[in-house]
């Protein structure tokens, strides 16, 4: 690459990238390996000149003077034989006579999904409108700069159709920075974020005394849902008692707790059985014992990151304290509203209908699955003959 990274005093037009191959064009020019480099500062899309085995880039507008830039060439471009360059190269350099020493570094999280947004695009605005950005890694990882101080508003993206641009229900999300950085990490948490409330989708009756609720965009986690939230009338305006209302996390959690109650139960008259049938008892490890280490060789790999924050939802479980009637008309709604990530709520309801009871068995379906007597034996021996 020239000019060397972390050079200062640079005056040509354009920086270059050199390959030890024909790097392929795929017959449509520039247009094809454009999105592979990134400039910043940005003042448009760059441009990108395809010389065989060699590639230019430089700003729309050019290189300012007095300013620090970072070049990133993203993995993905291919030489004649389809060969895919599987890592990247950045590229920076000045200018000016000096460099700035301040960096952003964080993390973008696809907060829904709870994992880190591997190659999320991420931006810093400063107060001068001055448009730095770059793309996060695969473990959802970025690092902007080389910035002066200041006050940064850095977004993050999802971008879904890679036009480098939040468009409609894309997942994003916006944090102020003041640089220097006084975290070791900005953690961005992206989700499709909108100004409408939060409304009912589908109501299911998952069985005569549970709900599935879906709703129709994510709802803040950190507002607490309640009985309250929730209210159900049947067909005859009686009100349906609502006990729990649980988040798919709350729910998990529930689950784990009941499978380890059913484990331990399981174990206690395994362990009661043995002791009745005098066979020897397998040792009670007590709790908070240290686990032996692994033998040596590779180390586990570590878990991926998780957001700091709980994670929005769209479904919920109602737990009641009535059956449900069958084939019958209920209406649930949310008198106090939902709150949506952006904090809009309103009223919202829907109508359901219970399944219908499942018809009887025929006469000829019992018949058929009746059991066949066993053949009887002589309950008397013969008279003995001689």
């Amino acid at each position: 690459m020239t000019p060397d990274t972390n050079s200062v005093n640079f005056h040509d037009k354009h920086a270059s990238f050199y390959f030890d191959e024909t790097i392929n064009d795929r017959g449509t020019g520039a247009q094809e390996i454009d999105p592979h480099f990134l400039v910043s500062p940005s003042d448009g899309t760059p441009i990108v000149s395809w010389h065989r085995s060699r590639i230019d880039v430089h700003p729309r507008k050019g290189f300012k003077a007095n300013t620090a830039y970072t070049i990133t060439m993203l993995p993905g471009l291919t030489d004649l034989q389809n060969n895919v360059m599987k890592t990247g190269a950045t590229l920076i350099f000045a200018t000016g006579p000096t460099m700035p020493k301040e960096r952003i570094k964080g993390i973008i999280f696809d907060w829904i999904a709870e994992r880190p947004a591997a190659g999320a695009y991420v931006e810093a605005m400063s107060q001068d409108s001055t448009l730095h950005l770059t793309q996060a890694d695969t473990t959802g990882r970025f690092s902007l700069g080389p910035l002066s101080p200041g006050t940064y508003v850095v977004t993050g993206i999802i971008d879904a159709n890679s036009n480098r641009q939040l468009d409609r229900l894309e997942a994003f999300d916006s944090v102020r920075v003041t640089v220097p950085q006084t975290t070791a990490l900005v953690e961005l948490l992206a989700a499709p974020r909108d100004t409408l409330p939060v409304g009912i989708l589908t109501v299911a009756a998952a069985d005569s005394v549970t709900l599935r609720v879906t709703l129709d965009r994510a709802t803040n986690p950190e507002v607490p849902l309640t009985p309250g939230t929730f209210r159900l009338v049947a067909s005859d305006s009686s009100v349906v008692p609502i006990v729990a209302v649980l988040s798919p996390a709350q729910e998990r959690t529930a689950d784990s707790l009941a499978a380890s109650r059913a484990a331990k139960a399981t174990a206690d008259s395994t362990r009661r059985a043995d002791s009745l049938a005098g066979k020897p008892l397998p040792p009670i490890v007590p709790p908070n014992t240290p686990v032996a280490a692994a033998p040596p060789g590779r180390a586990p790999a570590p878990p991926p990151p998780k957001p700091s924050r709980p994670t929005p939802y769209t479904t919920v479980t109602i737990k009641l304290g009535k059956p449900l009637l069958p084939n019958a008309d209920y209406r649930l709604s949310s008198p106090s509203g939902l709150v949506s990530l952006t904090g809009r709520t309103r009223t919202s309801e829907r109508r359901f209908t219970t399944p219908k009871p499942p018809p009887p068995p025929s006469p000829k379906d019992s018949a058929a699955k009746a059991p066949v007597p066993a053949p009887s034996r002589p309950t008397s021996r013969p008279p003995n003959r001689r």
